[in-house]
């Protein structure tokens, strides 16, 4: 009797339960090493075609992530200081050429009267005495365009402040402090002021109704909602001290006007000064002039300190997006495997 023939080796169903041709089982070959978050990848060979593995988290370099820092100030925002440089040394180019053309009795050429110097002196400094005459022609316009120079560059400063803003502010830019700053209510009584023809009661009294209804609406609509933004573009605190930078000034201009308005209407066309019970005195010109001074003083403290103020928040925020660039170009490098 013949030994019995070994059966044919298993060719279907499971691995574990094939057969080789020795009867010997079939180990099944080692699952593939895990990869993933919970893996380890670095037991797998990094080849070509083999992507780079990054860290968990990170999003790879065609990935994008929002910045983890919240930025102060809005992201086209700049510097103050080289406006605050130029208009502060335009300020004194333009106070030298005002002395530099004070009309003297040396004056070789001298300008007797002028529209242009009157009504630009007049709007640019309100706290000076209005000056009918230069030193010469040529002096007159260096100074006029060295005054104008000035006051563009400080309406640019103002204009660079009011972009540097913070979140859910509205920036200002630089239209508006040309309709705020400049003295434009003294035009009406200034327009005309070198004609040598006179000027009558009702002419005078529109002039100065009009300058007080200019001088209450810029101050009122304009400067102070103005003033105020620019103390908060800085992130001081007691934004309502404010009030300080224009209310001294607004009270003596609209006395003055308003006292010449009301002579002028009570007195008449033959009536005397005498007949008004509140006439324009020498004082209120002077305390006009002296709150002028003083304001315009302090708001230009004011742009100084704002200017400071966000000149450190530009500068902290720009040293924020370098780190923040840093750390998320830190997370997304590949992890390579040991020895490579």
């Amino acid at each position: 009797m013949s030994d019995p023939e070994i059966p044919a080796p298993t060719r279907g169903g499971p691995i574990w339960s094939q057969g080789s041709a020795t009867g010997t089982p079939v180990v099944p070959p080692p699952p593939p090493p895990p990869s993933g978050p919970h893996g380890s990848p670095g037991s797998m060979p990094l080849t070509a075609a083999s992507p780079p593995i990054y860290a968990p988290g990170a999003t790879g370099p065609a990935g994008v992530e929002d910045e983890p820092y919240q930025p102060r100030y809005a992201r086209d925002s700049g510097s103050p200081l080289p406006y605050m440089a130029g208009s502060l040394v335009l300020l004194v180019l333009a106070w030298l050429g005002m002395r530099w053309s004070a009309p003297s009795a040396g004056a070789g050429d001298p300008v007797r009267s002028s529209e242009w110097w009157i009504n630009i002196t007049a709007v640019l400094l309100p706290a000076e005495d209005v000056r009918v005459g230069a030193y010469s022609e040529t002096r007159m316009w260096i100074s006029l365009a060295l005054l104008v120079l000035a006051a563009t560059a400080v309406i640019l400063w103002i204009g660079r402040i009011g972009s540097n803003l913070r979140a859910g502010q509205q920036p200002f830019g630089s239209f508006l402090p040309i309709v705020v700053f400049p003295a434009w209510w003294l035009l009406p009584v200034t327009l005309g002021i070198t004609s040598d023809g006179g000027r009558s009661r009702g002419d005078l009294l529109v002039r100065f109704l009009t300058a007080l209804a200019i001088l209450v609406i810029q101050f009122l609509l304009l400067r102070w909602p103005l003033l105020n933004r620019i103390w908060r573009a800085g992130a001081l605190p007691y934004d309502l001290a404010s009030i300080l930078l224009w209310l001294p000034m607004m009270i003596p201009w609209v006395m003055l006007f308003g006292s010449n308005a009301y002579t002028l209407l009570v007195a008449g066309e033959n009536g005397r000064l005498s007949d008004s019970s509140w006439q324009p005195t020498p004082a209120m010109g002077d305390w006009a002039q002296g709150m002028t001074r003083l304001t315009s003083v302090a708001i230009l403290v004011l742009l100084v300190v704002v200017s400071v103020i966000q000149h450190g928040g530009v500068a902290e925020d720009r040293a924020d997006l370098e780190a923040s660039r840093a750390r998320s170009r830190s997370s997304r490098m590949p992890l390579l495997p040991p020895g490579i």
